[in-house]
């Protein structure tokens, strides 16, 4: 039944234009980001070669953190398609296993994902190859920096991210608290790099990071031009403990996942704000008015204006007392003021919160 859950979702999802749209899109930035300085990911490429193993490593470590907003539709979804169509039942009816349905579309989906970065990754390599680049900034083609990248860094990146969202889907049983949830995870971890971001937490922020981009940036901290150009970091010490760490948390996510998953749908409880208000009684019949005088009715600018203006003060009610909102903005004023508690102090030294540093803070928030 695995096989068959897995092919099903695969040709699903291999027919989705969603998935090859942004497929195409990651690699017009990939390709964009190596064969010109106008567009850039991260901190650009610098004064090494632009298809330096370094260069290639830090764009994929880049990539597969904007994977993780790409796999929600990838991973997640296909695991609540069902339960918002109703069509669970046709499913967990048959004697099937759970597993089976579980974990064959989440390896479908997480099979998606990985041929998303991989799209990515060509464009890199595609963009090496153009005849308008300086033959000087290029270094000698090699396979190693590609696979080095996704065997340390977008794989276990792409394992822990998928189990992630698996255990938020089958939790939660909607995709708006996934992706709440995604926003939730991606401030904690701008929050815990905030701080730790002092030289003296060095070795608790390479442990912390699940991404493990602080881990290679320790590794690679004080490496010349012409290493970055040559070599790839050795997996080994903080590097090596990281990512068996953050492998140990997708391995826990995913048991978790598989016991909290349930093939009946859940009725959700009404909380205290959704709860309906209790209705009077009706009040006593009325005599039948008299027909009143028809009124001439008016569709001009004013009216549209007018109409525009109620719809636009309706809708913003709507959303400043909506959970989602009240929940973003939750966390993104936490980000802000955790960011804020890390100002005062750069590479170890006392610095004033001029305006220019509340800029720059806002602008990462």
């Amino acid at each position: 039944m695995f096989s068959e859950f897995f092919r099903f979702e695969l040709r699903y999802q291999l027919r989705s234009p969603t998935v090859w749209v942004i497929a195409f899109a990651f690699f017009l930035m990939a390709f964009a980001a190596t064969t010109t300085d106008i567009i850039t990911l991260g901190e650009g490429i610098g004064n090494v070669n632009r298809n330096a193993p370094m260069v290639i490593l830090e764009f994929l470590s880049m990539f597969s953190v904007l994977g993780l907003l790409v796999a929600i539709s990838l991973t997640a979804q296909p695991l609540l398609r069902d339960f918002d169509l109703g069509t669970e039942e046709l499913f967990f009816s048959t004697p099937m296993r759970k597993s089976s349905y579980l974990w064959g579309r989440f390896a479908a989906g997480a099979v998606m994902a990985l041929v998303v970065l991989m799209v990515a990754a060509f464009g890199l390599l595609l963009g090496s190859f153009m005849p308008w680049l300086d033959p000087q900034r290029l270094g000698a083609f090699s396979w190693r920096p590609y696979l080095w990248s996704f065997g340390v860094i977008v794989i276990p990146n792409l394992l822990f991210v998928a189990a992630l969202l698996a255990l938020l889907a089958v939790t939660t049983r909607r995709l708006l608290m996934v992706f709440l949830g995604v926003v939730a995870f991606l401030v904690l971890w701008s929050i815990a790099g905030s701080l730790t971001s002092d030289i003296k937490f060095d070795t608790l922020a390479s442990l912390i990071d699940p991404f493990g981009e602080r881990a290679i940036s320790r590794v690679t901290r004080y490496w010349s031009v012409a290493e970055r150009n040559a070599q790839v970091p050795v997996v080994d010490g903080l590097l090596l403990i990281n990512r068996l760490i953050w492998l140990g948390f997708a391995a826990v996510m995913a048991v978790a996942a598989q016991l909290l998953f349930r093939t009946q749908k859940q009725r959700a409880k009404k909380r205290w704000w959704q709860r309906a208000k209790p209705v009077d009684a009706p009040p006593a019949a009325t005599p039948a008015r008299k027909q009143s005088v028809g009124i001439a009715r008016v569709f001009g600018a004013q009216t549209e204006l007018s109409q525009f203006a109620h719809l636009v003060a309706f809708d913003t009610k709507a959303v400043l007392k909506s959970m989602p909102f009240l929940v973003l903005l939750f966390f993104g004023l936490l980000n802000y003021i955790s960011g804020l508690q890390a100002l005062d102090v750069s590479f170890g030294t006392p610095i004033h919160p001029v305006t220019s540093v509340l800029m720059r803070s806002m602008q990462g928030s």
